[in-house]
């Protein structure tokens, strides 16, 4: 099983992540409600949380019947637990619980698309950064692995859109804001990927 690569995501864990609570996540997603269960989806035990959009660009929808019982935290140390120890397919799952619950956590949808691209899915990867960044546009670590994921699509341009981005940001980031490392290091591993890309 391939070791997992994407330390940054400490970085989630290290902020003390605080998710939607059930209650209001599920009023929030109530829009997609009725979704069959024969959607293509994450599936862990007698429920499925469906991958696809329901409506009104909703990140996912569930047949659950009743409110789960599971703490979105808890699940979605689990998940991270399991990114670190390689194993993508446990920690689709749980971040699939917490997206139920919080279903627009960019954190969250940042750390599914790590492990989607973990078990070769990198379309479910992409589309999981770009939702990533849907919802905090200015997330350095999606920006990167989107762009990165792209690279791998053969998507080059959408690739150099996000590295054009990044670079603006840094630009007028300027050496001294908080930021800055991180940008940095986003536009080199870009690039560094467009070289193999280029040479491959």
């Amino acid at each position: 099983m391939r070791a997992f690569r994407h330390s940054p995501l400490a970085v989630a864990l290290a902020a003390g992540l605080m998710l939607v609570a059930p209650h209001a996540a599920l009023a929030q997603a109530g829009a997609g409600a009725g979704a069959s269960s024969s959607t293509p989806g994450i599936c862990s035990g007698g429920g499925c949380v469906p991958r696809a959009d329901c409506q009104s660009g909703a990140t996912l929808c569930s047949p659950f019947p009743e409110h789960p019982a599971y703490d979105p935290n808890v699940e979605f140390r689990k998940g991270a637990a399991a990114l670190k120890a390689g194993d993508f397919k446990l920690a689709q799952v749980e971040f699939g619980k917490v997206l139920y619950l919080a279903p627009t956590n960019a954190d969250v949808l940042y750390a599914l698309g790590v492990a989607d691209v973990g078990l070769g899915d990198l379309a479910g990867g992409a589309d999981a950064f770009t939702r990533a960044l849907k919802w905090n546009p200015k997330q350095i670590l999606a920006a990167r692995e989107l762009a990165i994921t792209d690279l791998k699509l053969g998507q080059a341009d959408k690739a150099s859109l996000q590295l054009a981005a990044l670079k603006t940001r840094a630009a007028k980031c300027g050496d001294a804001c908080r930021e800055a490392a991180d940008l940095k290091d986003a536009i080199a591993a870009i690039e560094t990927a467009q070289a193999r890309m280029d040479h491959s």
